[in-house]
């Protein structure tokens, strides 16, 4: 596999060469849109191959998510094999997708999977700012995200995140909005078809739904006109149809095995007292401390204000019926991914994902009128990356900061060497505390629907079902292994003393009687099933 050093010079050169054509087929009008869209694609893809061929976490997430996806390949079944907390089964099952072709479920086919997510964002974001704004306004407008998510090496930006998936389903449904406009469109398809994708966000993201909402919120309001147009029920009928199929559809499969109270329980329950612990800042104080820890999104963000400012000017100003309804949309989107971002009250900055489409959506009014003058501003954002990647050359000498040498297949922590002298492929692994990632490079299955033990170590109302789902399960599953990761090597949870297995008395007498202690390999300590 190829790989990558800490100064790849030509290939960072080629980069800015790819993106300087990508720019100028832009405003080239014998350029058609797909060998811009190709160009694009060629681009994002050419600069996130140093991320993807890293085969290393970067966030503790894309482990998570890597161990519920080996885990499902062997039981598909969510809410009993597998149980992603905030996180929505979707986003799980995308990454079992490699492993259905034959590919290793690690961290380069995860990267994989998500970069499939950003193309068809950025995709549908284009033919949705087509529709509305024209295709020389569309091409200019999808220039800025797509400069921003090909040159940013920024963790929260690149890894697999649980952003990724929603944000593509978000703008499909987008798009579905869009086509309400064209008086091609079969607006009842094309409103069970915006339904079922509005549908299935929750699935992905709760997080996601305010931004759902407001989209379904917006075709019932594209419903009713064409009803005083046409005298016709069947494009608002078939939007609450599509709406309602896949919700519908997962509850009678949750029902049908048997886990239907562990949706209700662990899924939505569960995600209430998670949001329910969130901070009592401000939602803008909130919005503007995890802005501040992403100095990229502020570049891409101040690129982006002022024509944002200046479309809308216009639009007021003129009054315009069409272009009001549309900036209501988008500025309602905007306000909804601002909430959405600061609802759990986490500085996490990979929640600024579900702003980058709202804002380029913003910018469009204002790029719109400014014209072929637009190009100042992609190439504003072009020239910050351009001058940061100079500074780091120049002061460290280096360019990538993923470097991949020795590094594109996975590691193995020292107790996964030592656990893989007792286990065999199909066999079950426990991890107590939070370290996913020993799943990942041991490449087994997790024994406990939930592969960190978070919700069972602190105080909240629901810890004697989630310890009672523990026991359950590990008795179910019988793993060979159980790790105590509690320690230097865990998330969040790294006091032994209160928060090792002990600490759970039924977990510490089921262990003392089915286990043997092999030894600590690095803080994390190791036992083994008496019959192995």
């Amino acid at each position: 596999m190829i790989h990558f050093d800490n100064c790849p010079t030509v290939y960072w050169l080629i980069g800015y060469i790819l993106a300087g054509i990508v720019m100028l087929s832009a405003f080239y009008k014998k350029v058609s849109l797909p060998i811009f869209v190709i160009l694009s694609i060629a681009l994002l893809t050419f600069m996130r191959l140093p991320v993807i061929v890293f085969n290393r976490e970067i966030n503790p997430d894309e482990s998570q998510m890597l161990s519920h996806a080996i885990t499902l390949f062997h039981n598909p079944v969510y809410w009993r094999s597998v149980d992603g907390t905030t996180i929505g089964p979707l986003d799980n099952y995308l990454l079992v997708v490699p492993r259905l072709f034959g590919f290793q479920i690690d961290y380069t086919s995860g990267r994989f999977m998500g970069l499939l997510c950003t193309v068809g964002t950025l995709l549908f974001l284009l033919l949705s700012l087509k529709n509305w704004f024209g295709s020389l306004t569309a091409q200019i407008s999808v220039l800025i995200p797509l400069i921003f998510l090909s040159f940013t090496q920024e963790p929260d930006f690149v890894h697999y995140s649980s952003e990724q998936l929603p944000a593509f389903l978000l703008t499909l449904t987008l798009w579905f909005l869009s086509r309400y406009h064209l008086d091609k469109a079969n607006s009842t398809t094309n409103s069970y078809l915006l339904g079922l994708t509005a549908g299935a966000v929750p699935f992905a993201k709760l997080q996601a739904v305010p931004q759902a909402l407001l989209l379904v919120v917006a075709a019932f309001w594209f419903c009713y006109l064409i009803y005083k147009d046409k005298k016709s029920y069947r494009p608002a009928l078939m939007l609450v149809f599509g709406g309602i199929t896949f919700p519908a559809l997962t509850f009678i499969w949750a029902a049908c095995n048997h886990v239907l109270t562990d949706l209700i329980d662990f899924y939505l329950l569960g995600n209430v007292i998670y949001a329910g612990g969130s901070a009592k800042t401000p939602i803008v104080q909130q919005f503007f401390k995890i802005l501040s820890l992403s100095t990229d999104f502020i570049i891409f963000t101040a690129v982006l204000i002022l024509p944002a400012i200046f479309g809308l000017i216009q639009v007021f100003q003129k009054n315009i019926k069409g272009n009001l309804q549309i900036s209501a949309i988008i500025i309602g989107l905007v306000l909804a991914s601002v909430y959405a971002v600061t609802k759990s009250g986490n500085d996490f900055v990979h929640y600024l994902n579900f702003c980058i489409v709202p804002w380029s959506l913003l910018a469009a009014f204002g790029i719109q009128r400014l014209n072929k003058w637009a190009i100042v501003f992609p190439g504003l954002l072009l020239l910050y990356f351009c001058f940061s990647d100079y500074s780091s050359f120049k002061n460290q000498h280096q360019l990538n900061s993923f470097i991949s040498d020795n590094a594109t297949t996975l590691a193995e922590s020292p107790v996964v060497k030592e656990l893989k002298k007792y286990t065999k492929k199909d066999d079950f692994m426990v991890v107590w505390g939070w370290q996913c990632m020993y799943y990942v490079e041991a490449q087994l299955a997790e024994g406990t629907a939930e592969n960190h033990s978070e919700r069972s170590i602190y105080q909240h109302d629901m810890l004697g079902k989630y310890r009672s789902r523990y026991i359950s399960n590990i008795q179910r599953t019988k793993p060979v292994v159980f790790l105590d990761a509690v320690g230097k090597n865990s998330f969040w949870v790294q006091d032994r003393k209160t928060q090792g297995f002990e600490n759970f008395p039924a977990l510490a007498e089921y262990i003392s009687s089915n286990y043997n202690f092999k030894g600590t390999f690095d803080d994390t300590r190791l036992f083994v099933r008496k019959d192995r």
